[in-house]
């Protein structure tokens, strides 16, 4: 179905403003087509966000351990519950956190978790767009099989015009050197996205080391885990030899810099990163470490926490933090999303500017950084179509949270 969306104030990720009408053919921006008009009366219309980093699912998890360091969190609270959780409980979770994604402006997101399946339908029954990547780890065995599952999903996802399957190895503390090469092969073998955690805690550089009497990111080398389809996860504590290498190599790093404070796991290089030429992008992380799945928020913290760690107030410009989260989160991934232009998918946000933390108007990219509240997104459309309208076209919102509140409850029964 063809639209014509009238009177818009569309954005374009280097934060400049143009009144134009925006036409849609199918899931795509064209250049001219006759349809059915919808009069936007000039608001402010937006691309829609990139979340290059989350777990989805961990929204069954948010709250339940504070105040805790990142091995305690894992060990203690996390890894027992997962071993819990069944497909209809991940299920749930994802729908929620798409669900709340959607709400605050994120139409693309690359996930990390198992039960691929269930996460990949609950993306699909919200009407939202991704890589599900299924997290891969063999220190407590069946690895072979994990790595078999993968495989399977990829290939099953590969004309899928929302889900791709994606590689994501959890972490070299959780894959032995041996798995993760064959990880790594798949991921080329398929032309698949490779995303994995890397130097997120200050002890895991110093924990590899001993073990295999290597640095990590040379043994990453070595496999080739860089190229231009690899999202790095974290990298807080990756130094200015490390940052050249995935600058050379073109691989992009996921900055998640909330989850990173909250953990106590340092602040991530990223001005040096990106005067290094490397292509940094946001990740919330997951609900269980972040609290929330809100771009907005990882925009302003990410970028203040930078300039207060340098003491310099002129890094990270606005144009530059807005591309993190739009187009150059595109360049790892197979869509063609990030922009409002001709030929791209139709992934739009749409802003009602009436808002007190958006007065006043005439500074408003000013303020989609440092003052935004997402409750004045009122709208949000996935490939042409409408999936959030001030309510979620696509699935019963009481249906899912009453849903969600007993899989919460089951979950805790069973420790």
């Amino acid at each position: 179905m063809n639209k014509v969306l009238k009177n818009c104030t569309v954005l374009n990720d280097d934060l400049f403003l143009e009144k134009k009408d925006i036409y849609i053919s199918g899931d795509r921006f064209v250049d001219f087509v006759e349809g059915d008009v919808e009069d936007m009366h000039s608001a402010l219309v937006l691309p829609g966000l990139i979340n290059t980093h989350t777990h989805a699912a961990m929204t069954l998890f948010r709250g339940i351990a504070e105040d805790v360091e990142l091995q305690e969190w894992l060990s203690t609270y996390i890894f027992p519950r997962e071993a819990k959780l069944t497909e209809e409980d991940v299920y749930i979770g994802s729908l929620v956190g798409f669900m709340e994604m959607i709400k605050n402006g994120i139409t693309t997101f690359v996930d990390m978790y198992f039960f691929q399946d269930a996460v990949a339908q609950a993306a699909k029954d919200v009407g939202m767009r991704g890589i599900v990547a299924r997290g891969l780890a063999d220190v407590s065995g069946h690895g072979a099989e994990k790595l078999e599952e993968c495989e399977n999903f990829i290939s099953k996802h590969t004309d899928d015009p929302l889900i791709r399957g994606g590689v994501g190895p959890h972490a070299l503390y959780t894959c032995s050197n041996a798995y993760f090469e064959k990880i790594v092969r798949l991921a080329h073998s398929t032309n698949s996205v490779l995303t994995y955690h890397l130097l997120e805690s200050p002890s895991e550089r110093d924990d590899y080391k001993k073990r295999t009497n290597v640095e990590s990111t040379d043994f990453l080398d070595s496999i080739n885990a860089f190229d231009e389809r690899t999202i790095i996860a974290h990298g807080t504590h990756l130094n200015g030899k490390e940052l050249n290498l995935i600058s050379n190599r073109k691989a992009t790093l996921s900055y998640s810099p909330i989850s990173n404070a909250k953990l106590g796991n340092g602040i991530a290089p990223i001005s040096e990163a990106l005067l290094k030429g490397v292509n940094v992008t946001f990740g919330t992380d997951s609900a269980a470490s972040n609290n929330s799945l809100n771009l907005f928020n990882e925009m302003k913290f990410g970028s203040l926490i930078q300039r207060a760690h340098e003491e310099n107030p002129t890094l990270m410009k606005m144009e530059e933090v807005f591309k993190m989260a739009t187009s150059n989160a595109q360049k790892p991934l197979p869509f063609d999303v990030g922009e409002i232009k001709s030929g791209m998918l139709a992934d739009i946000i749409v802003v009602d500017t009436k808002r007190l933390s958006l007065m006043p108007e005439k500074y408003i990219k000013s303020h989609l950084i440092y003052s935004f509240d997402t409750s004045s997104i009122k709208k949000v459309m996935i490939g042409g179509k409408w999936i959030y309208d001030g309510e979620f076209t696509n699935v019963d919102s009481c249906g899912v949270m009453k849903s969600f509140e007993k899989a919460v409850i089951s979950i805790d029964s069973r420790l």
